[in-house]
């Protein structure tokens, strides 16, 4: 008889995001027992009792802890290799550890090709988030009102990021920010405009929130209690305007119509962590928001998506035969 070992899902404890956290409550809703969590940036140093882990999203603040302790059976689904990590996730080690535990599943085309391009098995899973579930989230389907804006264009917002140390590269880098600044300023101003007129002409209530979080002022717990307020707040909107997958993709899962803003983020980093999501959302640039009409918001093709991802991740609980 096969032995069974308990299951594990990654946690973020040093995050500022609540995508994060949204994320770790999707993976434990799939767990009965007890739950566990490991620290997503410290993987390679569990050394407690052998253990089944759920490996989803990126891991993009250490990359050099890769890969993960042998002490830990990985199911990948859901997983994201962003360009900035690519060399160290992909050395031969990283390599090598993943063809031991093909097929992976993952969150975007991006990661897909790139891991068929290095030998790897992998397969287009959609995200994690794409699960989450009203009845185990305890969501009652009350009348949904208003329009929901969360983080939008937030990435395009130019700030300074003066180098202290003034070595030629870093007073090099801060003139290219400055001669930016403008430039980038006014790319912000016009979108934000658009994105105004937009919300404007839709006569509903608006309510703004944050995705990102002061880790400082906020414990663990109270950033999962936020991360559980954002998806109320979302499950009971009308629509989502959003420039956050994590944002996004739950708002699709919990049947609430959503519009990805895509303004800025048209640097690889940021395009490929969007690859193949357009099946699930809206995705589309702010001077084409007077295009968008209510027939034309709502994608249902995450459906079959989430069955399969279901399917496997209880099947890897629970002790059974995965297929690609």
């Amino acid at each position: 008889m096969e032995k069974k070992f308990k299951t594990a899902v990654i946690s973020y404890p040093h995050s500022n995001n609540l995508g994060d956290y949204i994320q770790k409550i999707a993976a434990k809703q799939f767990l009965k027992e007890k739950i566990i969590e490991i620290d997503r940036d410290n993987l390679n140093n569990y050394f407690g009792e052998k253990i089944k882990l759920i490996i989803n999203g990126w891991f993009m603040e250490k990359p050099n802890n890769w890969p993960p302790s042998n002490k830990i059976i990985p199911f990948f689904i859901s997983f994201h290799i962003n360009p900035i990590i690519e060399k160290h996730i992909l050395n031969k080690n990283g390599v090598e550890y993943l063809k031991k535990h093909e097929p992976i599943g993952c969150r975007d085309l991006y990661t897909k090709t790139i891991l068929e391009r290095n030998g790897i098995r992998a397969y287009f899973s959609g995200c994690l988030t794409l699960t989450l579930d009203r009845k185990k989230l305890k969501i009652k389907n009350n009348f949904k009102k208003g329009i929901l804006v969360i983080n939008v264009i937030d990435r395009i917002l130019p700030v300074f990021l003066f180098f202290k140390k003034p070595t030629i590269k870093n007073l090099f880098n801060d003139g290219i920010q400055l001669i930016k600044y403008p430039y980038k300023k006014s790319i912000y101003i016009i979108s934000k405009r658009r994105i105004n007129v937009f919300l404007e002409n839709q006569d509903k209530k608006i309510k703004y929130l944050s995705q990102i979080i002061d880790v400082n002022k906020t414990s663990i717990l109270k950033r999962e209690k936020l991360a559980y307020e954002q998806l109320f707040a979302i499950a009971n909107s009308e629509l989502v305007l959003t420039s956050r997958i994590h944002s996004a993709l739950p708002s699709v899962a919990l049947g609430v119509p959503t519009i990805f803003i895509s303004d800025g983020l048209d640097h690889i980093n940021q395009k490929s962590r969007l690859l193949g999501l357009g099946k699930f959302f809206k995705i589309i640039n702010s001077k084409d928001l007077n295009k968008i009409s209510n027939k034309n918001i709502k994608l249902n093709n995450h459906k079959t998506f989430v069955e399969k991802m279901k399917m496997k991740i209880n099947n890897f609980i629970n002790n059974k035969q995965q297929n690609c």
